[in-house]
């Protein structure tokens, strides 16, 4: 079997622009994602006066703000960041197939890169793994896949 093996890319984040759509539903989780995030951006170079948070309630309104950040035309890359827990139904699995349709629709009819940062876990146990765990924050993650898609995009 085949693993994909992770690259140690140095990543600059200067002179980047980037806007971010974090839901506020479980705060402890979704705090450590933004506070991760935009320390790494921070760390890569970002300064983080040109870009923009923009908390909503859950992360199924993520996109709908994903999408006004990247309309704006002022960002290299939108990050959408929440976090998802699967309950006794089916609705954790609704709401994060939505969001992952609606942010990958966001980049495809803005043009604009779109991470997607949303921790889809089932229990808690695994989603603090993802949000508070130093080694392995998904928030670092994002950032990191922010800046190497803005890069990109921007060398096209």
């Amino acid at each position: 079997m085949l693993r994909a093996q992770k690259s140690k890319i140095e990543l600059s984040a200067a002179g980047l622009r980037f806007g971010i759509a974090a839901a506020r539903y479980n705060p402890e989780l979704a705090d450590s994602l933004v506070a991760v995030c935009l320390a790494t951006l921070e760390a890569a170079g970002a300064d983080l006066r040109r870009s923009r948070v923009i908390r909503v309630p859950g992360s199924f309104e993520v996109t709908a703000a994903a999408a006004r950040l990247a309309q704006s035309g002022r960002y290299d890359c939108v990050i959408g960041l929440g976090v998802i827990l699967q309950g006794a139904t089916s609705h954790a699995e609704h709401i994060a197939g939505a969001v992952a349709h609606g942010l990958t629709t966001v980049a495809i009819t803005t043009g604009v890169p779109t991470v997607f940062g949303i921790v889809t876990a089932n229990n808690l146990r695994q989603a603090r793994e993802r949000c508070l765990d130093r080694e392995y924050n998904r928030g670092r993650e994002a950032a990191r896949t922010a800046i190497e898609m803005a890069r990109t995009w921007t060398n096209l």
